[in-house]
């Protein structure tokens, strides 16, 4: 072992041994006993071994011994190894050895010291005319361990050995308490002792026995940690230099480490060892009030003799020294033990009136939760974990409590409270507990509060029928006086009529507190995210928007429930168009539940943030965010919400003609509970657009009539929510029903607010697209300038490419040129790949001699597939160039290059290979 930090000490041993070769003999000093002591692992057996080496280079015999703690009653056994390393004849040992047979059977006779001292004083004389003969070092390592014999015999030599060529070394570590106090304090007498200390080492020796064995570079990374871990024990030190793995910045404290914890504690004195177990298991400080009542020792220990000297400096003022040290000491205990210790920590915490949140890790390993008080500890605690945002630690908690409850209805509170803490991680995961929720309910064992979480999910996962079940129950149980359950009832049937809008749930049996302020405060605080949404989606003033913000920014934020309002302000900002705010609002509101472990709401705050980019036309970023949404929740962990996430992306993609991946969306099962909800509705939209770009006009007229259907019986026939009147004329547009178109659209005009500017543009885009002659024209100029107004800049592109090409019919070529090529520069900064114009009045898309135009053709870019598309349809290069804004020499060069490509030769042969790709 590297001796670092020991060359005084050492070179102290060294001079000792040199004056037993000086001419005139040893100095005739008092200091006959030199004492190395220092704590467990510090390196006293190493610097003995050192000094044995130099007597074997000097000519000094040495006597070697090592105590032990299980030989501790054995008489004579160090003696008995002094002996074997004499150097005497056979018949001096023969003597000696009957000597110490016939001492050790008289000492197993009697304890009478006086009857005993003859027999010492004639091992002592044998001893002390074998050190005369020639210059001897006698060294014990360990001696507080010897027996209690030795210890006499070693007094006898001591006190004779004055002058003599004889040097007495003993090592000791600091105890406790002694094994044999009256023997050791006179062996150990101070005026004849030479005390050399082997402290701890300090940072800069942890750092060369490191180099020494890692190399400079590696220890400059990792000696300030490994200091910490190992406090300077240099045992400790050498097993991080052997668990340490090549290329590591830092120690890794292995198998190597665990081991050498565990004989330094084992080689402590026994206390020491409790004490360092009972810390691992309660971590608690040393001189916290559990230790003295956890420790299992038949007298009343003094835990002061506890510290970092006595413990080889693994237990320190606060407890053990590092997590690391902790794991070792607990690898080194049995279930049984750590269980032992578990239980009683948890009944000594208990009975102080501790908190449950220190009182629950003791019991979760527990085998049985035998007393009443164990189960209801756990939940408490779980819930306060809850509160905190700890789910990890709430699940474990109320897993353990839900195991051996016995009593029904705390068993029923328990599982209500799991299922809150499984829906926070995943919301499938709380779907096993609320059948029995349910059945509790039933039972009466649950109240509102504790199944307010659970009714909520089912409405969650598609299960309204239950849910409204649930609600009958509580209401009929409902005391007439019982002011909170009828509360707790309002609160869940205005969260359900927001989730479910056309759910039948009749009015309450139970008293509805209208003359009580503070429950009617308590109502409106909890239902404020829902009072603002339908504000804003009823009225859509600017009142309402400030009534958002004001909100957002007084939530607390600390509960799902305040995190579900501000969803659902949020949420309000997005229908009043206000998605600036609505962006800026996500971000926020997305740290804060990723800080506070809100996963679902998070999830649903992602499908939010996807809707506001694709609103603003940032359609990459969009489809970025519904992705990463879908892929927070598992699809049945999404229940009806999936509905949000699985729309944005599903019309992104579509945006984007990215068509495999879009049918891809369709295909994703979805709850049939999911039409019965607002998500509904956006998903049905979607997938009429998509219908749309597919050429599948009746399939999306059949999903925006039942938006409308939806709409108009739910009393929320509102175009922020889904503009099904301006879709539905757009499909009508492509099967060629005109007038029908129309008539919708300026239906939804005359139904739209001031404020509705981004929902007016697109309407007016489709009145444009219906309408023919100066009133198109004036139509989607209208259209441009709202849709430019409100940020709208996907439909703004389209609304563009229509005005740019109903300029060029109308013959205004160069107004053209600027419409389309702004339209063009937009929709790629959008993402868009192609603009396509849309379907104008009485032409379907199979009878449009221009449909060609969209055409792409493998090979080719967008601008060269619609050249060759015009140029096969006969069109000549003067008159390509004119539709697509360019010089006739441009469109020449185009077609040389398309010719090439595709390797024809004509336009008769271009129009047959069109046809053929066709």
């Amino acid at each position: 072992m590297t001796m670092a930090e020991r060359d005084r000490q050492f070179d102290v041993l060294t001079d000792r041994l040199a004056d037993l070769h000086r001419a005139d003999g040893p100095a005739d000093t008092s200091d006959l006993i030199t004492v190395v002591t220092g704590p467990v692992g510090v390196g006293k057996t190493a610097l003995l071994q050192s000094l044995a080496r130099r007597c074997a280079e000097t000519g000094v015999a040495y006597l070697g011994a090592s105590a032990s703690r299980s030989e501790r009653t054995v008489p004579l056994e160090v003696i008995r190894q002094l002996v074997r390393r004499a150097t005497w004849d056979e018949t001096d040992r023969e003597r000696v050895g009957r000597l110490l047979d016939r001492a050790v059977l008289r000492w197993g006779e009697t304890t009478d010291e006086e009857a005993l001292a003859p027999l010492t004083a004639a091992i002592g004389g044998e001893l002390l005319d074998l050190a005369t003969r020639t210059p001897t070092l006698i060294a014990v390592d360990d001696v507080q361990h010897a027996d209690v014999p030795s210890l006499r015999c070693l007094d006898h030599l001591a006190r004779r050995v004055t002058g003599l060529r004889v040097l007495i070394v003993l090592t000791e570590a600091p105890r406790t308490r002694a094994w044999h106090p009256t023997a050791y304090a006179e062996l150990l007498q101070p005026a004849r002792l030479h005390r050399i200390r082997l402290p701890l080492l300090s940072a800069d020796g942890t750092f060369r026995i490191l180099a020494d064995r890692l190399g400079v570079p590696v220890a400059r990374r990792v000696a300030d940690e490994a200091y910490r871990i190992s406090g300077g024990n240099p045992l400790l030190v050498h097993a991080l230099a052997d668990d340490h793995p090549a290329g590591a910045d830092a120690p890794v404290p292995g198998e190597a480490f665990r081991e050498a914890v565990l004989s330094c504690l084992y080689r402590c004195e026994l206390l020491v060892l409790k004490t360092a177990r009972v810390l691992a298991v309660t971590e608690e400080p040393l001189h916290g009030p559990l230790l003295p009542h956890l420790l299992d020792l038949p007298t009343e220990p003094n835990l002061s003799a506890v510290d970092p000297s006595t413990s080889a400096g693994l237990v320190t003022a606060d407890g053990l020294r590092h997590p690391a040290v902790r794991r070792a000491v607990l690898d080194g205990m049995t279930v049984e033990e750590r269980a032992r210790l578990h239980r009683a920590a948890a009944q000594l915490l208990h009975d102080d009136g501790a908190p449950p949140t220190r009182v629950a890790p003791h019991l979760l390993t527990t085998d049985e939760l035998t007393e009443p008080w164990m189960a209801q500890t756990l939940l408490d605690a779980g819930e306060q974990a809850l509160t905190d945002g700890d789910v990890d630690t709430a699940r474990r908690y109320l897993r353990r409590a839900n195991r051996d409850c016995p009593d029904e209805c705390l068993r029923a509170r328990i599982r209500s409270a799991l299922a809150r803490a499984e829906w926070r991680l995943d919301p499938q995961a709380a779907v096993p507990h609320l059948h029995g929720v349910a059945t509790a309910v039933r039972a009466g064992h649950l109240g509102s509060r504790q199944a307010a979480g659970p009714i909520q999910y089912l409405l969650w996962h598609g299960q309204p029928d239950r849910a409204v079940e649930l609600i009958h129950h509580l209401g009929e149980r409902a005391d007439s006086l019982d002011t909170h359950t009828a509360v707790d009832l309002m609160i869940i049937r205005g969260w359900m009529a927001t989730l479910y809008p056309g759910a039948p749930v009749d009015a309450p049996a139970w008293p509805v507190p209208t003359r009580d302020p503070l429950a009617l405060a308590r109502v409106r605080h909890r239902l404020r995210g829902v009072l603002l949404l339908r504000t804003v989606l009823e009225r859509g003033d600017l009142d309402a928007l400030e009534d958002a913000e004001r909100t957002l920014a007084t939530l607390s934020l600390d509960d799902e429930p305040s995190m579900w309002s501000a969803v659902c302000a949020v949420i309000a900002m997005i229908y009043a168009d206000r998605l600036d705010l609505a962006d800026e609002w996500c971000d926020r509101l997305d740290r804060i539940a990723s800080a506070r472990r809100h996963r679902t709401p998070r999830a649903l705050l992602t499908a939010v943030a996807a809707t506001v980019a694709g609103r603003r036309g940032d359609l990459h970023r969009a489809r970025e965010l519904a992705d990463s949404a879908l892929n927070r929740l598992s699809p049945k962990g999404w229940g009806v919400a999936i509905g949000a996430p699985l729309a944005v992306r599903l019309w992104t993609l579509t945006r984007l003609e990215e068509w495999e991946e879009a049918a891809a969306c369709l295909r994703t099962p979805v709850p049939p509970a999911l039409f019965e909800t607002p998500f509904g509705l956006h998903y049905l939209h979607a997938r009429g657009l998509h219908a749309i770009a597919a050429g599948s006009p009746e399939a999306a007229l059949a999903d925006f009539q039942l938006c409308g259907q939806l709409m108009t019986s739910w009393r929320l026939d509102l175009a922020p929510l889904v503009p099904w009147r301006t879709e539905s004329a757009r499909a009508l547009l492509q099967l060629g029903r005109r007038q029908q178109a129309e008539k919708l659209v300026r239906e939804e005009l005359d139904r739209l607010r001031p404020t509705d500017l981004r929902w007016r543009g697109i309407a007016l885009r489709v009145l444009g697209t219906a309408s023919e002659g100066p009133d198109r024209i004036r139509y989607l100029r209208g259209a441009v300038r709202l849709l430019r107004q409100c940020g709208a800049r996907v439909e703004l592109a389209h609304a563009l490419g229509d005005l740019g090409q109903a300029l060029q019919q109308a013959g205004d070529l160069r107004q053209a040129r600027s419409t389309s090529r702004a339209a063009r520069d937009l929709a790629e900064d959008c993402g868009i790949p192609a603009l396509r114009p849309a379907v104008a009045a009485g032409r379907t898309a199979a009878a449009d001699p221009d449909a060609d135009t969209g055409l792409l053709l493998t090979g080719l870019s967008d601008a060269e597939s619609r050249v060759a598309a015009l140029a096969a349809q006969g069109h000549t290069n003067r008159e390509i160039a004119e539709r697509m804004f360019l010089t006739v020499s441009a469109i020449e060069q185009r077609l040389t290059r398309i010719y090439r490509k595709l390797d024809v030769h004509s336009r008769s042969e271009l129009a047959a290979r069109l046809r053929f790709d066709r």
